[in-house]
């Protein structure tokens, strides 16, 4: 059996960071037309889609930002693993998870 050292680490998923900051950003939006007086002349809808475009596109940045932030941060953190390769394998394998 041969061993092998492999280099682990966690890298988060971008997107998952991206699409929570969208989220956020449209329940900012959703807050602040609530709380601002409104034009009767446009409506509350108009207004909620006015800022929920922003604060979509503001929030995937933001979120896409942390995401890279925390990305970096988790470079630094690398952990060394011995991995054993044996010839017995299991008759019914199963796929990553990746």
């Amino acid at each position: 059996m041969t061993k092998t050292d492999v280099t682990i680490r966690r890298a988060p998923r971008i997107w998952s960071f991206m699409v929570t900051g969208a989220f956020v950003g449209v329940i900012a939006a959703a807050i602040v037309t609530v709380s601002s007086p409104i034009d009767p002349a446009v409506g509350f809808w108009p207004t909620f889609g006015f800022f929920g475009i922003f604060a979509f596109g503001l929030g995937l940045v933001l979120g896409g930002l942390v995401g890279v932030a925390i990305d970096a941060r988790t470079r630094s953190t690398r952990g060394v693993a011995e991995i054993t390769e044996t010839k017995n394998r299991a008759t019914k394998a199963r796929k990553p998870k990746n």
